[in-house]
């Protein structure tokens, strides 16, 4: 009974494992090359084996080999395979080939009709695979990195290289062409008898970054070739010359260095102009320090020539600022110290304004218990020269009480204010010399708000009055300017730091807020100021004039943004400041409108409009321009053509600039520029191209 029951059980795991091997057969050749298959029958005579069904060959370096049939010649360590075979490699690239030989542990495999299928979704197709060690080759072949999904054209990609041969260097990680074509949508642009540039698995390495062609009428024809160079993981510098037919070539040298302890960043540019004005040259350089100790922050913006950025489209800066920053937050307490430069190079004689250091020490959260609100101390030492040759010199203590309080019954908002500044001023003056005593500006203030609450099925809506009285003495050294969306509600409207907003006065509005369901909303606030004596200064009235401002949002992709300041004595208007951005379809476009009039200066009245039309697949016409209201004459205006993808940038633009400034004349021109990606953009920083032989 016992010899049948374990005959029985020797029977049943036979069985099972006769099963087994049938459903998933495994193949250990050496210890080399595994075999796996649904079905596999083997030669012994021949040491031939068949595996059929799912069929997967792998070596010891997990190069995988898939096809429907595979044969294994164990004396010769041969693999042939036909019918929809894949490869695998170790860097997750993908070749898939209609028939297959492998020998020497997949060291050389030679393939036909393979399409190859690299780990950042760009493709290579070719007639015919041959790898050898490192080396794989394919002939007749073509690389694009762009996908079906981004075709402009059924069938046919953005840009693609077609080359003899393209040989893959895994060692080094390069790609090499012999004789390419660069081909856009299918069209030859351009021949290179040689061409390289890094595998998916490089980020950075030294070349050629794709050109740009310009021209206009003052620099004629300007081309630029960016060539980077790679120092190191962290260290690169790209050096761009750039060819004018006039003979004014400039070059640009741009340094990165980043690493935990800092980030330095350099960009520089020089010109060759041999003529009486010697060259020109422009340089910035900026640098950031973070550690516990604090943050530093140092940068460096000059020119030795005002016009010389923006004549060579280098920038449009019309102000250098330059200086060194640093500060420092310990829980509630904050250090800060800076010292800055300005250089207006809209301004002959390159004239400079200075603030020299500033230094700030603020406390915060002194008290919070005792005196019912949150008690902080603002400590601030400035110098600062400005463009006039005035000297002005502050040191300045405050003392702020803040508390905030809800009556739950009646449904009224307080936000109560408490200040005590003790400043001392110098002036130095052309004009007039001033050296002032120790000044005391207290100021008690309370924003009263009282929201009123209505909902509906389609929307909600908040009604708030704001009344907000300041109660502070009057001094002959304030100023105020004029109310706006930012300082409606503010207890000192003073921008000068030898000045303060002071005296009684009460600021009062309305805020109306209307959102939907469906998440657009609209916020209006209406708003002036009244005050009980004027200042020194004419925008100080008694009363203020109006102001009104709208923000509507539809949607993230629509809004419509807008200030008007109405005079108070006419109704007429003063200011007025418009912004809309909007999406309608494939039509995205955005509006400013800037409007301003005082009563004894001129007005001026401006319009800048964009947009971008899409008109197939990634293909858009745009337009940008702006227009002198006041003298009826466009200031500057581009149209364009844009074709951008996941693979291909094309940019082509008209331009005009009718801005005159010495020897910046107006100029219309053309700019072409196109960006094969994804080694196309300066700001890839690496991501490049190589001409010459191949080592």
């Amino acid at each position: 009974m016992n010899l049948i029951r374990k005959k029985n059980l020797f029977l049943a795991l036979s069985i099972s494992l006769i099963i087994f091997l049938l459903c998933y057969n495994v193949i250990n050749a050496e210890e080399k090359i595994k075999i796996y298959a649904d079905e596999v029958r083997v030669d012994e005579v021949n040491e031939k084996v068949t595996a059929t069904g799912d069929a997967v060959a792998i070596n010891e370096d997990n190069i995988k080999i898939k096809s429907n049939k595979l044969t294994y010649n164990k004396s010769k360590n041969f693999i042939e395979a036909d019918g929809s075979v894949v490869i695998n490699d170790q860097m997750d690239n993908t070749f898939f080939l209609d028939e297959l030989n492998a020998t020497d542990n997949f060291n050389i495999i030679t393939g036909k009709a393979v399409k190859v299928r690299l780990n950042d979704d760009s493709r290579i197709v070719g007639s015919n695979f041959n790898k050898k060690g490192e080396i794989s080759v394919i002939e007749n072949a073509e690389y694009t990195p762009c996908t079906k999904k981004n075709y402009l054209i059924k069938n046919c990609p953005g840009w693609k290289l077609k080359s003899n041969k393209i040989y893959h260097d895994s060692k080094n990680n390069t790609i090499h062409y012999d004789h390419a074509q660069i081909q856009l949508f299918n069209i030859p642009v351009f021949y290179l008898p040689y061409f390289s540039h890094p595998d998916p698995s490089v980020k950075k390495r030294s070349g050629f970054l794709m050109p740009t062609i310009q021209t206009d009428n003052q620099l004629g024809e300007t081309f630029s070739i960016p060539i980077f160079l790679n120092l190191s993981s962290n260290r690169d510098i790209t050096f761009t010359p750039n060819i004018q037919t006039t003979g004014n070539n400039f070059y640009n040298l741009d340094y990165r260095h980043l690493n935990d302890l800092f980030d330095l960043e350099m960009n520089s540019s020089i010109d060759d102009n041999n003529d009486d004005t010697g060259t020109s040259n422009h340089l910035f350089i900026e640098s950031k320090i973070f550690n516990s100790y604090g943050n530093l922050n140092t940068y460096l913006r000059t020119s030795n020539n005002d016009t010389y950025m923006r004549k060579n489209n280098i920038n449009n800066l019309t102000v250098l600022k330059s200086g060194i920053e640093f500060d420092r937050e310990v829980n509630d307490t904050f250090f800060s110290m800076e010292t800055i430069g300005y250089k207006h190079l809209t301004v002959d004689n390159q004239q400079w304004e200075y603030l020299y250091p500033k230094i700030a020490y603020d406390i915060n959260n002194i008290d919070n218990n005792i005196s019912g609100g949150n008690v902080s101390l603002n400590n601030k030492l400035s110098f600062k020269k400005n463009l006039n040759e005035n000297y002005v010199s502050l040191a300045s203590s405050q003392l702020n009480w803040t508390n905030k309080k809800i009556n739950k019954n009646l449904g009224f908002i307080f936000d109560n204010e408490a200040n005590l500044r003790v400043a001392s001023i110098s002036i130095d003056e052309k004009s007039r010399s001033d050296t002032s005593n120790i000044r005391f500006y207290p100021q008690l203030s309370s924003r009263v708000s009282y929201p009123l609450l209505k909902s509906s099925a389609l929307f909600n809506q908040t009604l708030t009055p704001i009344v907000m009285p300041i109660i502070a003495p009057y001094n002959n050294y304030t100023e105020a300017q004029e109310v706006t969306n930012s300082n409606l509600f503010s207890t000192n409207r003073a921008t000068s730091i030898s000045e303060w907003e002071s005296g009684p006065r009460i600021n009062y509005g309305i805020e109306w807020f209307i959102n939907s369901e469906k998440g657009a909303d609209i916020r209006t606030v209406i708003g002036q100021n009244y005050r009980f004596n004027k200042l020194r200064n004419d925008t100080a009235k008694e009363i203020s004039n109006y102001f009104v401002n709208s923000n509507i949002n539809i949607n993230l992709e629509n809004y419509l943004d807008g200030s008007i300041v109405i005079d108070r004595d006419d109704l007429k208007i003063r200011s007025l400041n418009a912004n809309s951005f909007n999406r309608f379809g494939d039509l995205v476009f955005a509006i400013n409108y800037d409007y301003t009039s005082g009563k004894y200066n001129a007005s001026a009245e401006q319009v800048a409009v964009g947009g971008k039309y899409e008109l197939e697949n990634n293909l858009f016409i745009k337009f940008t321009g702006t227009k002198n209201l006041d003298t009826n004459k466009n200031i500057g205006y581009q149209y364009g053509i844009l074709y951008e993808n996941d693979c291909l940038g094309i940019d082509f633009n008209y331009f005009r600039d009718l801005t005159k400034d010495r020897d910046i004349k107006e100029s219309d021109g053309f700019s072409f520029t196109v960006v094969l990606k994804p080694f196309g953009s300066t700001k890839n920083y690496g991501k490049n191209i190589v001409f010459g032989p191949r080592i």
